[in-house]
């Protein structure tokens, strides 16, 4: 107080308001904060929502890098079954032309 009283001497005395005036400079205070602190909210809450969808778009991405490991491994399985199919047709065709040989070889003895 006597600084100011001091600062008053010297001709810096600072504006006086009314009561009414302290009021409303404490209420315009007071709202300009309550706006701040929603814009703080909205860009809080603006930015959890964008982490989520970030969260939810990595785990689709996530996902959908699974499957297609999953078709591939289904894949590699169905082209080694149907190598392992052929290599077994082969054997049977083998072992028909063994017949047919062994066959066609008592024939021409009998004959």
């Amino acid at each position: 107080m006597q600084q100011m009283q001091s600062a008053g001497g010297a001709g810096f005395a600072p504006q006086q308001l009314t009561y009414e005036q302290f009021q409303e400079q404490q209420r315009m205070r007071h709202e300009q904060e309550q706006a701040m602190a929603r814009e703080a909210l909205l860009r809080a809450g603006a930015d959890r929502y964008s982490d989520r969808l970030r969260n939810l778009l990595v785990e689709l991405q996530n996902l959908n890098a699974e499957i297609a490991r999953a078709e591939n491994q289904v894949q590699v399985q169905m082209d080694a079954q149907l190598r392992q199919l052929q290599a077994i047709r082969e054997r049977a065709r083998q072992a028909e032309h063994a017949i047919q040989s062994v066959l066609s070889s008592s024939t021409a003895m009998r004959q």
